[in-house]
Formats: structure tokens, C-alpha cells, sequence
């Protein structure tokens, strides 16, 4: 049974978002339900055995599905960023995007109608009678923005926007809580997602960001030598960084230096990182 809870709970990696709550309202059940009732349903060894290769099988499908969604959004951020890209050409790009998309969902779907298939009438509506007041109490609710995996889909969502790929520290704690979960801490997991999702900024990355003026900064020292160590010493210092905010700031300081490299302009690249220097030190 503990490992059948496990695989449910990790099943959230697999079961990211999109149409999911349609599908619920349409007599669906989510793996944190399940999980919920798990001990009142009293799953057979067969049902227990059937769960764990259904989940077993859709998480290594999922793997190789979300890497794909992951380098066709990646390309489009790309296109997109290239003012000379045609209308087609991101149009192309999306088509792909939205393919790679696509998969996830029928993966989704046919996990999500796997695990309604394997429990009887009678534990289909014992689960729906019993998951939803269960769920309330420990604070989760059936809708899937309450649980661990909207919350992740949310901000990963946000980080991708942005263009970049997780920063080492936001790796570091994205393990911690998958090492929870893989634990069976669910509720542990919950409450180090939340506090990572505090602490990214994510609700503060809705507000448009202010542009920078980096002439009012002073360049600092603007010799090449000292220039490529401050560069190296404020892209190392950057792997630290939480604040999703703060992340877009710095994007848009790279896009200034990496116009002022071009330029050959010493003075301004100084001053764009004497602007990131100071703000990483906050």
C-alpha cells in the first residue's frame, strides 16, 4: 500500500494541468484523491499491482514527452526574440509546440482513465463520496490548483516565459521536494513548494518590469581582463538566484550588455555590471 501512495503522489509529475479539472468535473478522479482514500478503498494485490505498472509506465513516457514540450518552447522564445523571424516561421514553430503539447495531454488522459478503470463501481463512488471532505480537511481541496502539481506547472510555466532554464538553486530545492514526494511527505512537499513559490516573487512577476537606466551607474573598472572576471563573478553569482523577478531584471541587463559587447562600448558594459552587481548583492 506505501508504495502504491508513493507512485500516486509522483503520478502528479505526470498529470500536469491543462483540461485536467474538466476532466474531473466529468467523473475523473485524480491521483491525490485516491491517495487520499486509499485505505478505505482496500485495493487488492492485483488493483495495487495494476496502479504501479500504469504509473510506472506513464512517468518513463512523460519524461521523454516533457523534454520535447521543453526545447519546442525554448525555440519558439528563440524565434521570437529574433526580430528578423517571419510570421511562418513562429507560426511553424508553435504548430510544433503545440504537438509536443498535445502528446501530454493524451498521456494525461489515458493515465487519468487508466486508474478510474482499475477500481471497482463500488470504489469508484466510495472514492467520490469520501475523497472530496478527506482532501478539504487536509487543506488540498480536488481541484488540482490546490496540489503539488498545478503549483509546480505554475512555476515552471513562469520560468519559461522568462527564456532561461533553472538556476542551481532552484534545482537544488526543486530536488528537495521531489526527494519528499519520492518519501511520501506530501504534506512536507506542499509547504517547501509554497515557500519556494514565495520566495521566487512569482505573484510580483505579473507587474511590468521597470526599465533600467544604466547610464545613472558608475562603470567601475574597464580594463578587458577586469571586465570578463566581473562578467564570470556576476554569471556564477547568478546560479543563487530565486527571485523570478529578479531573474527578468537581469535578462534585460544581459540584453544591454550583449548590445554594448557588439559595440565595444567598455564604459557601458562597466556600468551594466556595476547595475547587476549591486542587485545581486541585495
Amino acid at each position: 500500500m506505501k508504495r502504491i501512495v508513493c507512485l500516486l503522489l509522483l503520478a502528479t509529475a505526470v498529470l500536469p494541468a491543462a483540461n485536467i479539472e474538466e476532466w474531473l468535473k466529468s467523473g475523473l478522479l485524480h491521483p491525490d484523491l485516491i491517495t487520499s482514500v486509499s485505505e478505505e478503498l482496500a485495493l487488492t494485490s492485483d488493483q495495487q499491482a495494476k496502479l504501479s505498472s500504469q504509473l510506472d509506465e506513464a512517468r518513463k513516457q512523460a519524461e521523454p514527452m516533457e523534454q520535447a514540450v521543453k526545447e519546442q518552447q525554448k525555440a519558439l522564445n528563440h524565434l521570437l526574440k529574433d526580430a528578423t523571424a517571419t510570421a511562418d516561421a513562429a507560426s511553424t514553430q508553435l504548430t510544433k509546440l503545440l504537438e509536443a503539447e498535445a502528446a501530454i495531454k493524451q498521456l494525461q488522459l489515458r493515465t487519468l482513465i487508466g486508474i478510474r478503470d482499475v477500481l471497482t463501481p463500488e470504489q469508484l463512488e466510495k472514492a467520490k463520496k469520501l475523497g472530496p471532505p478527506k482532501m478539504a480537511a487536509q487543506g488540498k481541496g480536488t481541484n488540482p490548483e490546490s496540489g503539488l502539481t498545478l503549483k509546480t506547472e505554475k512555476l515552471k510555466a513562469a520560468l519559461e516565459s522568462l527564456g532561461v532554464p533553472p538556476t542551481d538553486a532552484m534545482k537544488t530545492r526543486g530536488g528537495e521536494i521531489e526527494q519528499l514526494i519520492k518519501s511520501g511527505q506530501s504534506a512536507a512537499a506542499d509547504a517547501a513548494l509554497d515557500k519556494l513559490i514565495e520566495d521566487s516573487g512569482l505573484k510580483e512577476l505579473e507587474a511590468e518590469a521597470d526599465k533600467v537606466d544604466f547610464a545613472k551607474y558608475e562603470p567601475g573598472s574597464t580594463d578587458l581582463e577586469t571586465l570578463k572576471q566581473r562578467y564570470e563573478d556576476v554569471k556564477t553569482a547568478g546560479q543563487d538566484i530565486i527571485s523570478l523577478p529578479l531573474l527578468r531584471e537581469l535578462l534585460q541587463a544581459k540584453e544591454a550588455f550583449e548590445a554594448a559587447k557588439d559595440a565595444q562600448d567598455a564604459d557601458k558594459v562597466g556600468r551594466i555590471l556595476t547595475y547587476v552587481e549591486g542587485r545581486l548583492k541585495k
